[in-house]
C-alpha cells in the first residue's frame, strides 16, 4: 500500500521511501552525556530518526541541545499539555509525537499550527492503554477522524500510531485504518515485555503489517536495551524486502539427514566473527545435506551443504570445492573477509 509522502527533517518518510527505523531514548532525560553516549549507539545500530522523552515545562531546548549533533531527524515525544509539543518545535525537533488519548483538542491542533509554522512534522499517538476504546474497529476510526479533522486544516505532514500490547488488536487497527487513508503509518508493538515473548510478539505484528505492505517508519519496542530494538528492526525490516541489511545466516535445523554437524558449524563459526564482518550485507548458508541444502545454498551469496564428500563450497550459485568438517567455520569465514560490501 503507497502512503502518501512526508517530510521529517532530511528524511522522505511513505511514498516510495524505505521503511525508517525509528529508535526511542532510555536514559534519564536530565543525562547529556547519557542520551548522546545512547543516541550514537543507536545511529551506529542503524537507527535513521531518535526519540526522546519531552516531560514538561522547560525541558525540550536542554534536551535537543544534547542530541542535535547526532546527524538524524530528532523527535520529541510530548503528553498531557500543549506546553512541551510548542517548546519541542521551537527548540528545533524535526517531529513531535502527541497523544490525542491524552490531550485536549485545543492542545492537538496547537501543536499542528505550530508544526506548519516549523514545517516539521507529527505523529498522531494513539495507544490502547491511553484511549478509551473496546476494539480495532473503534481505534482505527477514531484515528480517522484526527486524520480527516488535520487534513481539512491543511496540514498533511504527520504520521499516524495505533498500537497495544496485543497483536491481533494492533494489526487489525493498523490494516482497518491503511484500507480508508493514505496517511504514513509509524507501526509497532507496544508493551511486549522481556525476552523471547517480546521478540516474537513484535516479530509476529510488525511482520504481518509489512508483509501487507502496511508501514512506513517502525520501532520495536522490548523491555531489553534500546541497541537490541533497532537490531531486530533491521531484521524485520530486511525479511520485508528480501535483502539482507547485514551478515545474515541461513541454516537448518540439522535433522538425522545431516551429513555436517550444522549446530556445532554454526556456533563456532558465530564465535570467530568481528563486529565488522556482520555489517557486510551478504547471506550466509549452513545447510546439513543434499534434499534442500544445495538449492538454499545457491541462493545465498556464500553457502555450505553437507554432503558424501563433506562440506560443498558454493559461492554465487556456483559449487567452489569441499571442505572437511572441522575447517568449514574458518573457510567460511575467510570467504566473507575477501567480499567487499
Amino acid at each position: 500500500m503507497i502512503s502518501r509522502e512526508i517530510k521529517i527533517g532530511s528524511l522522505t518518510v511513505g511514498g516510495e521511501s524505505e521503511l525508517r527505523i525509528q529508535a526511542m531514548l532510555k536514559s534519564d532525560s536530565s543525562d547529556g552525556r547519557a542520551l548522546l553516549s545512547e543516541g550514537c549507539s543507536l545511529v551506529e545500530a542503524g537507527a535513521q530518526m531518535i526519540r526522546c522523552a519531552v516531560p514538561g515545562k522547560g525541558d525540550a531546548r536542554k534536551i535537543f541541545s544534547h542530541i542535535e549533533e547526532l546527524g538524524v531527524p530528532l523527535i520529541a515525544d510530548c503528553h498531557f499539555t500543549k506546553t512541551a509539543a510548542l517548546e519541542a518545535l521551537e527548540a528545533g525537533f524535526d517531529k513531535v509525537r502527541v497523544n490525542p488519548g491524552n490531550m485536549s483538542a485545543d492542545s492537538v491542533m496547537a501543536a499542528v499550527d505550530k508544526a506548519a509554522v516549523k514545517s516539521a512534522a507529527l505523529r498522531l499517538g494513539f495507544n490502547t492503554g491511553s484511549c478509551s476504546v473496546s476494539s480495532p474497529e473503534e481505534l482505527a476510526s477514531l484515528a480517522l477522524e484526527w486524520d480527516r479533522k488535520i487534513q481539512e486544516r491543511g496540514f498533511n505532514n504527520f504520521l499516524v500510531s495505533m498500537k497495544s500490547s496485543s497483536v491481533k488488536f494492533t494489526v487489525e487497527a493498523n490494516r482497518f485504518f491503511a484500507s480508508y487513508s493514505d496517511t504514513p503509518l509509524h507501526i509497532g508493538i507496544t508493551a511486549t515485555g522481556p525476552g523471547m515473548p517480546g521478540k516474537v510478539k513484535s516479530a509476529a505484528g510488525i511482520g504481518c503489517l509489512l508483509l501487507d505492505g502496511i508501514g512506513d517508519t517502525l520501532r520495536v519496542s522490548l523491555t531489553e536495551s534500546s541497541v537490541e530494538e533497532v537490531e531486530m528492526a533491521r531484521i524485520l525490516r530486511s525479511i520485508s524486502t528480501g535483502k539482507p541489511e547485514n551478515l545474515e545466516i541461513i541454516s537448518c535445523p540439522g535433522c538425522t539427514r545431516r551429513r555436517i554437524d550444522v549446530d556445532k558449524t554454526v556456533r563456532k563459526f558465530q564465535s570467530l566473527l568481528k563486529e565488522k564482518d556482520f555489517k557486510k550485507n551478504l547471506r550466509v548458508a549452513i545447510m546439513g545435506c543434499e534434499v534442500n541444502g544445495p538449492g538454499e545454498a545457491k541462493e545465498c551469496d556464500i553457502g555450505i551443504c553437507g554432503s558424501r564428500r563433506g562440506g560443498l563450497l558454493i559461492k554465487k550459485g556456483e559449487i567452489t570445492g569441499s571442505i572437511k568438517d572441522k575447517d568449514i567455520a574458518k573457510v567460511l569465514l575467510g570467504e566473507i573477509r575477501k567480499e567487499e560490501i
